[in-house]
């Protein structure tokens, strides 16, 4: 196993990565907290798989658990199943010491997370992932919250785990369309920050595909947890430097929120949005146009999925406008300067951007 420790003002927390670990569960967390209560969150496709096996783990360490199961998808991270939450952890006599946990992928943990944030006005928190996408993003650096009708986590908080535990065997049981999303936001890391990262990703992406061997796994994992958490130390409430990891993320909420989020999982609409901001970016004469045929190329490889079809410019461009991350006015990009740099901005003209959402709409990427 590897540890990743990510350290934000007051609070430090690890990273632990394996193969086979979340049968030491219950033994990593009662390294960090009193055995008592806890509530577990998971979804109805993780939980027949793995619950079992976490709760025994947790119960022969001295942990009293409750599980509750979610429907799988989006359409749970609402206030609504928030508040049934909350009356779960009434119901099992949470107090201020009993951890929320949440077992499964980014809308387990979102929702989880927002529970622990504001039940108690805050219980200790952690994530188990089981999807890519959930491990090398959304359990790391404390982004909890749900989705608005207008736009994607308009109603959240920045709410640090306490441990965040990563099986690497969970990916066996992934399917192939959730697998491509978490190698959408894998291969953000790559963009915006390293690129030998992106260069060994490049050369792997076959293999990654045909799924033989797991081992391959633990090398772009690993460095994509120790970027973000890297990213996450400096700059823990997005205030400047972590705006980098939303590249792609301003285009593919406006897609995810334009479609009702019923369309695309997250990691397929971000993969979309890293296109659209990497064309803009050759566009508007940012990025070389090499640059932006090697990240166009390494995307369409894992599957940039085509728009439903009746999906028109203006309905994306109007999401823009709820983009969290808005300076104003104005929508804050994140675009390459070239493969392992990005730069923010928020001074780009209204006419190009709706033009790469068109292209993408009539296909013509």
């Amino acid at each position: 196993m590897q540890t990743v420790k990510v350290e934000v003002e007051g609070h430090s927390y690890p990273v632990i990565l394996g193969r086979g670990c979340l049968s030491g569960a219950g033994k990593e967390l009662s390294q960090l907290l009193q055995p008592g209560k806890a509530l577990v969150i998971s979804d109805e496709t993780v939980s027949s798989l793995y619950a079992e096996r976490v709760l025994r783990s947790l119960e022969e360490s001295g942990w009293e658990c409750r599980l509750e199961i979610l429907p799988p998808g989006e359409g749970s991270k609402t206030v609504e199943t928030a508040q049934w939450m909350y009356s779960a952890a009434v119901e099992a006599g949470l107090e201020r010491r009993s951890p929320v946990i949440a077992l499964g992928g980014g809308v387990v943990g979102d929702l989880a997370g927002f529970v622990a944030a504001t039940f108690l006005r805050g219980v200790p928190f952690v994530q188990i992932p089981t999807t890519l996408l959930s491990m090398v993003d959304s359990s790391v650096g404390g982004k909890v919250g749900v989705n608005h009708p207008r736009g994607k986590n308009l109603i959240g908080a920045f709410y640090q785990p306490h441990l965040v535990l990563i099986d690497l065997e969970t990916l066996n049981t992934l399917d192939m369309r959730q697998f491509k999303a978490g190698m959408a936001e894998m291969v953000k890391y790559g963009v915006i920050s390293d690129r030998q990262l992106w260069d060994w990703l490049e050369e792997n992406m076959d293999a990654l595909l045909e799924r033989s061997e797991i081992s391959l796994l633990e090398y772009p994992v690993t460095r994509s947890v120790e970027i973000k958490a890297s990213v996450v130390n400096q700059d823990e409430k997005e205030t400047d430097l972590r705006q980098v990891l939303n590249f792609g993320h301003t285009f593919g909420h406006a897609l995810e929120a334009a479609t009702q989020y019923r369309y695309y999982l997250h990691g397929e609409a971000v993969l979309v949005g890293m296109e659209m901001a990497a064309r803009l970016a050759c566009r508007l004469g940012m990025v070389s146009g090499k640059d932006c045929r090697r990240m166009t190329h390494l995307f369409h490889r894992i599957g940039v999925i085509p728009p439903p079809e009746d999906l028109k410019t203006r309905e994306v461009a109007e999401r823009l406008v709820y983009d969290k991350k808005r300076r104003g006015n104005r929508t804050v990009f994140i675009l390459p300067r070239e493969i392992g740099k990005v730069d923010i901005f928020s001074d780009i003209d209204e006419a190009p951007v709706r033009e790469v959402i068109k292209e993408y709409l009539d296909l013509h990427f």
